[in-house]
């Protein structure tokens, strides 16, 4: 089933309460996720114009809460992971979460006034992982399309999103791709202070 909510009209009620949905379908989660995120983004457009790097306060309160970001963390070292220590482990998904907190910054700060196509997948009962669509059309007509891979957590049932797909391109393949090379030469301690460093110019 496809949902067309004008932002506009989002924002003559209130966010969605975080007790209002039911996290064991991934479908709630999605929506609560873009209705709120992108109705903040539009609620905040002043201060966004005024103070770019607000959109990580907006990413930190309104996605990453619903962001399995330990889970990308792992799969972002893919077969690397067995040879890390516990406490290399927690360095990287920390600094790997910031990195996160800018990429979807950067990548949903230009957004404001558009109208969410939020597309249901009612085939998850079975699954672990699922896609759901979101297509986001502006007022030129023009759409980009955003897909929200989703893991089911085994002990609560509860979804989280772990993966952004951004006009077909994953930002956890591309990032994985991107550091394979530098974990297989060079270590795990070499891509923290890689993503340390990327992290500061992001905030600079």
């Amino acid at each position: 089933m496809h949902f067309l909510l004008p932002l506009f009209v989002l924002l003559f009620s209130t966010f969605v309460s975080s007790n209002s949905f039911d996290k064991t379908d991934p479908n709630q989660v999605i929506h609560f996720i873009s209705i709120n995120t992108f109705a903040r983004i539009q609620a905040d457009a002043d201060r966004l114009h005024a103070e770019p790097a607000y959109i990580e306060v907006v990413i930190e309160e309104e996605l990453l809460p619903y962001f399995d970001y330990k889970y990308a963390s792992y799969k972002v070292m893919g077969t690397h992971l067995k040879n890390t220590s516990k406490e290399q482990r927690t360095q990287f998904v920390a600094v790997f979460r910031t990195y996160l907190v800018h990429t979807y910054g950067h990548l949903l700060y230009k957004y404001e006034q558009q109208e969410l196509e939020i597309k249901d997948n009612k085939n998850f009962k079975d699954k672990n992982i699922v896609i759901i669509a979101v297509n986001v059309n502006d007022k030129s007509g023009q759409t980009t399309k955003l897909s929200f891979k989703l893991r089911k957590n085994k002990k609560t049932g509860e979804w989280k999103v772990f993966d952004v797909i951004a006009e077909g391109i994953s930002m956890l393949n591309t990032k994985q791709s991107e550091l394979n090379d530098l974990l297989q030469k060079k270590g795990i301690d070499h891509v923290i202070e890689l993503l340390e460093k990327k992290n500061s110019e992001f905030s600079s």
